[in-house]
C-alpha cells in the first residue's frame, strides 16, 4: 500500500493506539490518535512485562524505558492459600529460553513513553466518539465535541468497552468472569522471598498477585469472585474476605490507602469473526478483550500494532493487509483469552476441583509452565 498517501486515524489512545502511532512512524506514516478523555491517563497499577512484549518495545526502540524504570523479577511462584508452593519457576531460565524474563512496570511508565516518542500534535485528546459511517471508500467518525474526521482507515483502539466495536457490531457482547478484581499500589515491598518475584495466591473463590513495578512501589490485584449485582468491597471488606490469606498478602492490603483501591469487575470477549470491516479496524481489547489472568492483555496489544503495521506496509492493497493481518492475529489472541480465562477458574479453584489441582501441579509442573508461557514466543538459539 502506499502509506504515505494514507489518511489513518486512530480512536484511543491506550497501548495499541499508541504502539501502532508509533509503529507506523517508523514506516513513515503520520496518523492521528483521538482520545476520549480531554488529557492523556492510565489507569494506573502495574503491567507485567513478558518476552513478547520486550520484543515489540525493542521493535519500537522503546526498551529502554524497561532498562531505566522496569524490575527485573528473579522468580514466578503460585502458592496456595496456605502458603504451600504449587509452582516455582526461575526467570532466569525464561530468559535463556525466551530472551527475556519478565518484568514489573508501572502502567503509567508504558503508556508515557509511547506517547512522547510521537510527533507533536499526533495525539487529540476530548474526542468522544458517537458515531461512525463505515464505507466502501471512506470511514468517518462523529465526536461528541462536534468535529468529523475522514480517514482512509479508521483504527478502533478504544478498548474493552470499545465504542467502535459496539456499532460496528451491535449483537457483540462482554462476558462477565464472575470476578471482581480488586487493585492497589502500595510503598511497601512485599518481603522476603517473595521480594524479587511475581507471585499468585490461589484460594477458593479468590485470588491474589503482586509484584514491585518499580524500586518504590509494589502492585498487587485481588480477583474475589462475586455475583452480579453484589455491591463492592471497601476496603475493611476486602481484608475480611482474604482473612485465610498469609500474612505477606494481608500486609500489602493494609499497607494500601483505601483512596488508591480500584474496583473492576472482569469480562472478557467471545472470538469474533471479524476484525475488520470496509474501513474499519479492531486491535487490541477491542478484538479480543481478557482477562488479566495471564499478564497478557498489554502484550497481545502490543503485538497486533506491530502486525497491523507491517501488514499496512507490505501489503499490496488494503483488503489484502487487513485479511493478513487477521490472520496473523486471531488465533494467537483468541488463544490468550480463552487461556486466561481457564487459568483464572483453575486459581480459584474450590473443594475436590483445588485438591486435583494441587496434587497435579506438584506431580506435574510442566502443565502450567505450558499455559503461562505459552505466548512468549519461539526459543531463542
Amino acid at each position: 500500500m502506499y502509506l504515505q498517501h494514507q489518511n489513518i486515524a486512530i480512536i484511543g489512545a491506550g497501548v495499541s493506539g499508541l504502539a501502532l502511532a508509533g509503529a507506523l512512524k517508523l514506516q513513515g506514516v503520520s496518523s492521528r490518535v483521538y482520545e476520549a478523555s480531554d488529557q492523556l491517563w492510565s489507569l494506573g497499577g502495574g503491567l507485567i512485562i513478558p518476552p513478547n512484549s520486550v520484543r515489540v518495545l525493542e521493535q519500537l526502540g522503546l526498551d529502554t524505558v524497561l532498562k531505566v524504570r522496569g524490575v527485573e523479577l528473579h522468580d514466578m511462584r503460585i502458592y496456595d492459600v496456605s502458603g504451600r508452593l504449587l509452582y516455582a519457576r526461575s526467570q532466569g531460565e525464561v530468559a535463556q529460553r525466551h530472551g527475556h524474563p519478565l518484568l514489573g512496570l508501572a502502567r503509567e511508565d508504558l503508556h508515557r513513553v509511547l506517547a512522547e516518542h510521537l510527533p507533536e500534535g499526533t495525539v487529540q485528546t476530548g474526542h468522544r466518539l458517537t458515531g461512525l459511517d463505515n464505507e466502501f471508500h471512506e470511514a468517518v467518525a462523529h465526536f461528541q465535541n462536534g468535529q468529523t474526521v475522514h480517514a482512509d482507515l479508521l483504527v478502533a483502539a478504544d478498548g474493552r468497552d470499545s465504542q467502535v466495536r459496539t456499532l460496528l457490531y451491535p449483537e457483540t457482547r462482554l462476558v462477565p468472569t464472575g470476578d471482581v478484581a480488586y487493585r492497589g499500589v502500595t510503598a511497601q515491598r512485599p518481603g522476603g522471598e517473595l521480594d524479587q518475584a511475581f507471585s499468585e495466591f490461589w484460594g477458593p473463590g479468590r485470588r491474589f498477585t503482586c509484584f514491585r513495578m518499580s524500586d518504590g512501589l509494589t502492585s498487587w490485584h485481588a480477583p474475589v469472585r462475586q455475583g452480579a449485582g453484589t455491591p463492592l468491597l471497601d476496603k475493611a471488606g476486602l481484608l475480611h474476605a482474604m482473612r485465610d490469606f498469609p500474612p505477606a498478602v494481608l500486609g500489602l492490603i493494609e499497607a494500601t490507602d483505601a483512596d488508591q483501591i480500584t474496583a473492576l469487575p472482569l469480562q472478557d470477549i467471545s472470538p469474533l469473526p471479524e476484525w475488520w470491516n470496509r474501513r474499519t479496524v479492531l486491535i487490541g481489547d477491542a478484538a479480543h478483550a481478557t482477562s488479566p489472568n495471564l499478564g497478557q492483555g498489554a502484550a497481545q496489544a502490543l503485538e497486533d500494532a506491530a502486525a497491523l503495521a507491517q501488514h499496512l506496509a507490505a501489503a499490496p492493497d488494503r483488503y489484502s493487509a487487513l485479511e493478513g493481518y487477521q490472520q496473523q492475529r486471531e488465533g494467537t489472541a483468541n488463544a490468550a483469552t480463552a487461556t486466561a480465562r481457564a487459568f483464572g477458574e483453575l486459581g480459584r479453584a474450590r473443594g475436590v476441583a483445588r485438591f486435583a489441582r494441587n496434587l497435579a501441579l506438584s506431580l506435574n509442573p510442566e502443565l502450567a509452565r505450558r499455559r503461562i508461557e505459552a505466548f512468549y514466543g519461539d526459543p531463542v538459539g
